[in-house]
């Protein structure tokens, strides 16, 4: 029985769903992952200008190859049954080489096992990982390319998000984009495929050139970012969010691709004597035993319900709840956007939807009589529950420092417990409390183990429950205490917690 047949092509069915997830994340609004679509090419390339040294050995099945298979297969599964694709996408690092061990064995994959692990940068990091990875990336970037831009008498001054250049009309946005964790994954699969399959093969040069390709992307991003205020500074803020923004980005990339071929020239070329003319291998016959068909009747046994398990979502997606919230509560009615801030939320909008993984959700300030407010964040979700995160990874995604996590009683005597967060903004100083609480129809709490946990077993049984996360946020006025803020939201938050249970009724 054909390979093909036999292990990929179940494969792949298994996989379908999965692949397609990993598709959607390359043509991210972020574009962090758009250099994977040219990994698998360049797989194929190098398969193919190899093919006259691995086609001569014969292919053998191999069932060392279900060390790694199973276990991928497994983690799948638990993907699948929990709809958390990440975990699917992650299992892939291990089923690819392992099918291959398996359905050609080890002697015809000798040479060949780095254009398997190729497939490591074309899994998409989960979500999450990728929110933190970037927002760190984007402190190292913005806290040192302006110091280096200030020494250069660029003057610039922080605002969270923003470069004040001073005496200079505007400001420069840096976006979550600008945080460098696109070039930093491109560098680094570039690294990889230079250190494997170009130049010399001793591993010292390929070492180098891994630890130093995020090095260079992270330094080199970071004098992106100091060009820019100077160009700012010298130019003006449209020139520098324009053709500056451009140029620079090329220069970049120009910069990091010599760079890393700079240092890749400075290893030695080793003289390789001529290897001398081996005699065609003999023709092996597979060994007794060592057929395929075995392999193929489980892999098509378990590609049907794996498939199934990936593409049967029940429960559905509702939309509209969030927004259907009551525009006053508690004595306190909703304040519009105004029109400059509603075109920054609108642009803004995909990229806050492709962290939360639902579109349903809203944030809105709330103010009383006497003008005191409080903010709102709510989201509702349905088998989407695994994208929701703890309330600390978005506030500090919001620029602020957090002085207190804690869980406090969600009333007295009452069993839920609320999240509690005391943070303070780096833009302008202001401290903040937040009380978050997860929910259901019927259950509450603000502990995102418990979350999880509440989740965590329905979805293996397929019996997923709509719940949503609300957020309320107060600030401490001068001359107030945290006490008095965390009283307002927690009033508030008691009126709102019934009418987002409502919703889910």
């Amino acid at each position: 029985m054909k390979p093909l047949l036999a292990v990929f092509l179940p494969l792949l069915l298994a996989y379908a769903t999965t692949i397609g997830w990993c598709m959607d994340r390359w043509n991210a609004p972020t574009q962090y992952f758009a250099h994977c679509w040219l990994v698998p090419l360049v797989a194929a390339v190098v398969v193919w200008t190899r093919r006259a040294t691995w086609s001569q050995v014969p292919r053998q099945l191999d069932r060392r190859g279900w060390w790694l298979l199973a276990p991928a297969l497994l983690l799948h599964l638990l993907g699948a049954l929990l709809m958390i694709d990440s975990w699917s996408a992650a299992s892939l690092v291990l089923a690819v080489p392992g099918a291959a061990w398996l359905a050609l064995g080890r002697a015809r994959l000798a040479g060949s096992w780095p254009v398997l692990w190729l497939v490591l940068f074309v899994v998409p990091m989960p979500i999450y990982v990728e929110g933190r990875a970037a927002f760190l990336l984007k402190e190292i970037a913005v806290q040192g390319g302006t110091w280096l831009a200030n020494v250069a008498g660029a003057g610039i001054v922080r605002h969270g998000d923003r470069l004040q250049p001073q005496g200079v009309d505007g400001a420069l946005w840096v976006a979550d984009a600008c945080s460098g964790l696109r070039s930093l994954l491109a560098m680094i699969t570039v690294a990889y495929c230079l250190a494997f399959f170009l130049g010399a093969r001793h591993w010292p040069r390929r070492l180098v050139l891994l630890a130093l390709a995020p090095l260079l992307a992270i330094a080199a991003n970071t004098l992106r970012i100091a060009v820019l205020c100077l160009l700012a500074r010298w130019w003006g803020v449209p020139f520098a969010e324009g053709t500056g923004h451009t140029l620079a980005n090329l220069a970049e990339w120009v910069a990091l691709l010599a760079a890393l071929l700079f240092v890749d020239g400075r290893f030695p070329r080793p003289v390789e004597a001529p290897s001398p003319v081996a005699p065609p291998p003999a023709v092996v016959a597979p060994a007794a035993g060592r057929s395929l068909v075995g392999p193929a009747v489980v892999l098509w046994l378990l590609a049907a319900p794996l498939l199934w398990l990936s593409v049967h979502r029940p429960g559905g997606v509702s939309a509209g709840r969030a927004e259907a919230l009551a525009p006053t509560i508690a004595g306190y009615t909703m304040v519009p956007r105004s029109a400059e801030e509603e075109a920054q939320f609108q642009k803004q909008l995909p990229r806050w939807q492709e962290l939360l993984g639902t579109g349903d959700f809203v944030w809105r300030r709330y103010r009383d009589a006497a003008g005191v407010g409080v903010n709102l964040v709510a989201l509702f979700h349905d088998t989407n529950w695994k994208s929701v995160h703890p309330p600390r990874i978005c506030i500090e995604g919001s620029n602020m420092d957090i002085e207190v996590d804690d869980l406090v009683p969600a009333a007295e005597g009452a069993a839920a417990v609320v999240s509690r967060i005391v943070a303070k903004s780096r833009e302008d100083g202001w401290r903040y409390v937040t009380l978050s609480v997860f929910g259901t129809a019927d259950w509450l709490s603000g502990d995102y183990w418990q979350f999880t946990m509440h989740h965590l077993p329905r979805a293996m049984v397929r019996a997923n429950m709509s719940g949503f996360l609300v957020r309320v946020e107060a600030p401490i006025f001068p001359g107030e205490d945290a006490a008095s803020a965390e009283a307002r939201a927690r009033r508030f938050l008691a009126a709102l917690v019934p009418l987002a249970q409502e919703q889910l009724r």
